[in-house]
């Protein structure tokens, strides 16, 4: 398909997002340009200074003119605009130092014509080992733009940029990964287990603070309803716990990479989903939880989250490769 043609179709703005032209904006265009992705969370590129997530779309470092446009948009949002923490460099203790202009951490994710792609590769990145935070997409028409962005998402990766400096040096093996689980992605049969629409509830949990319990919550229903059915009052191997347990350990044997228990040292992985389990339901049933008494194992809220959350990723990961085992292992 021609591009002049591709960029007639209309573009999509995913469930939460807003899709807006500034005033006069049009959106058809005569002749493709250049559209931009900004990926908020790329340090650098390793051993390459561009990377293809897929036809036609490209991660590499942003240009002067797309550095403009997306600082003029972050502005707008940011609570202190004069802070960028894409312009600066972490250093022991806690401080920081501005980095040189041509260090800054302004990556983007090019392509011509219709975000659709950009949608599913961004899909794509909710389930990749290393995550691709994409803040904002920017439209350029010759003058006009557009911008598309979910704003409760934006704002918190936002927050967390401004106060954790979180940036990933990107290999060639972390796209490879994020490639593979597109093309998945594109072959999936939905009927079994519709992984898209989990990518989607992964995507509306960035809106939520790690900090917050409901993200927890949040990733653990996740999880329940992928690997579990409801219990039978008559049956007490049946329960919620024991399903999570040993279901979890099954998947986990055939995923590669394996889930890292290591910050439960000397803890085995059964024991440590009994508490992951008993947290869970303290938080939903209003509790306090103590991680200096009943929930030691978990060292605290940052070690809980981290594994349901890539617990999640992997079972969603192996939902592609493997959808019949997932949705009878759900009924058993």
């Amino acid at each position: 398909m021609a591009e002049e043609n591709f960029e007639r179709r209309p573009f999509v703005a995913p469930p939460g997002s807003v899709l807006g032209f500034s005033a006069g904006a049009r959106e058809t265009s005569e002749t493709p340009h250049e559209h931009c992705a900004f990926v908020m969370n790329v340090s650098s590129l390793v051993g390459a200074a561009s990377f293809s997530l897929g036809s036609g779309h490209e991660l590499r470092r942003a240009s002067t003119e797309e550095i403009t446009a997306i600082k003029e948009t972050l502005q707008n949002v940011m609570r202190r605009p004069s802070m960028m923490p894409w312009e600066l460099k972490s250093l022991p203790g806690g401080s920081v130092e501005p980095l040189k202009e041509e260090e800054w951490h302004y990556y983007v994710i090019s392509f011509q014509g219709t975000n659709e792609k950009l949608v599913e590769i961004e899909e794509a990145c909710s389930l990749a080992p290393l995550e691709l935070k994409i803040g904002f997409t920017l439209l350029n028409y010759a003058a006009q733009q557009g911008l598309i962005f979910h704003p409760g998402r934006l704002l918190q990766l936002l927050d967390n940029a401004m106060w954790n400096l979180a940036f990933s040096d990107v290999a060639l093996s972390d796209v490879e990964a994020i490639r593979i689980i597109h093309a998945q992605l594109c072959e999936h049969d939905p009927r079994l287990v519709d992984v898209r629409r989990l990518a989607r509830q992964l995507q509306d949990l960035d809106a939520v603070p790690p900090h917050s319990p409901l993200r927890f919550l949040g990733h653990f229903a996740v999880l329940e309803s992928l690997l579990t059915h409801p219990p039978k009052p008559t049956d007490p191997y049946d329960s919620i716990t024991r399903q999570i347990k040993k279901k979890v350990k099954l998947v986990d044997h055939r995923c590669q990479p394996h889930l890292d228990y290591s910050p439960f040292v000397g803890t085995d992985a059964e024991t440590v989903w009994t508490k992951m389990y008993a947290y869970r339901s303290s938080l939903a049933h209003g509790g306090a939880p103590n991680f200096e008494r009943e929930f030691q194992v978990l060292g605290n809220h940052s070690n809980a989250l981290r594994l349901v959350k890539e617990t999640v990723k992997a079972v969603i990961r192996q939902a592609l490769i493997e959808p019949q085992l997932l949705a009878d292992l759900k009924d058993c």
